[in-house]
């Protein structure tokens, strides 16, 4: 019995300083755990950017880092980190690099730099970057439109004016068309041309209204033949825009219109 006991006691204590052994061993020594990350800044020179140009970072590691390469790291909301491309790190520390991101969402950029001999690995903050591109109007589907309607092309003296807004008319009425674009406060500004178009009767005219959440920023009358280009910073970013036209001269259709109406926009 005594040897049963005994031989109990000898294979507990084997397994104990197995145990022990294998955590010591998982611990880290002490150089490993004396090893700092690597502290990395990142800035950007621009917060906002049109797509396709390029927004450029700088920041710092640090001068022993100097020679070394860091790495510009890229995300769109609900995505995962992509690597973009690798910078130096000059002899005082700074390194320079840049992205031109296309597609016209909000992006967070971070810069990473790998693990060395006497630092762990080290990542920056994030830096944030809302990039914007110029969207055709008629690509956006319109609500509450009313005789003013998208068409392929329209003319004002001569000149055609692809993808835009034109009332329509048909013996006299109805004299006044509108048109609603819901742009959800992801837009920030307007280009365009607003004028009466060459479909209209001679001896017509017509007047243009643009307005965002109710409130006006255009309102002009045009005769046969003329147009005036318009762009229109909006204070705040709007839930909608909305053109109104009316044709002014009792018995001549004019047809106002507005020409190629663009939104600068960030999906």
């Amino acid at each position: 019995m005594r040897r049963v006991t005994d031989l109990r006691t000898i294979i507990r204590t084997v397994v104990v300083a197995a145990a022990l052994a294998g955590a010591a061993l998982a611990l880290p020594s002490p150089a490993q755990a004396a090893k700092p990350n690597w502290r990395v800044t990142i800035h950007a020179n621009h917060t906002t950017v049109k797509a396709g140009n390029k927004v450029w970072f700088h920041g710092k590691v640090a001068k022993s880092a100097a020679g070394k390469l860091v790495t510009l790291q890229e995300r769109l909301s609900g995505s995962t980190w992509k690597t973009q491309r690798n910078a130096l790190v000059h002899r005082d520390g700074t390194y320079t690099t840049y992205d031109a991101p296309r597609v016209n969402r909000r992006h967070a950029y971070r810069v990473v730099m790998p693990a060395s001999k006497n630092h762990q690995r080290g990542v920056s903050a994030k830096a944030v970057v809302d990039v914007y591109k110029w969207t055709p109007l008629t690509t956006i589907p319109s609500v509450n439109a009313e005789s003013l309607y998208a068409v392929t092309s329209v003319a004002f003296n001569g000149m055609a004016f692809p993808s835009s807004l034109e009332a329509w008319m048909y013996d006299g009425s109805p004299t006044t068309q509108s048109i609603e674009f819901n742009l959800d406060h992801a837009c920030t500004r307007f280009r365009g041309t607003f004028g009466i178009s060459d479909d209209s009767e001679s001896g017509s005219q017509a007047s243009v209204r643009a307005s965002a959440d109710g409130t006006s920023w255009y309102d002009h009358t045009f005769a046969v033949g003329q147009s005036q280009p318009n762009s229109f910073t909006f204070a705040t970013p709007p839930l909608k825009v909305r053109f109104d036209t009316t044709s002014l001269v009792a018995g001549f259709d004019g047809l106002g219109a507005v020409g190629t109406p663009q939104v600068y926009c960030e999906e």
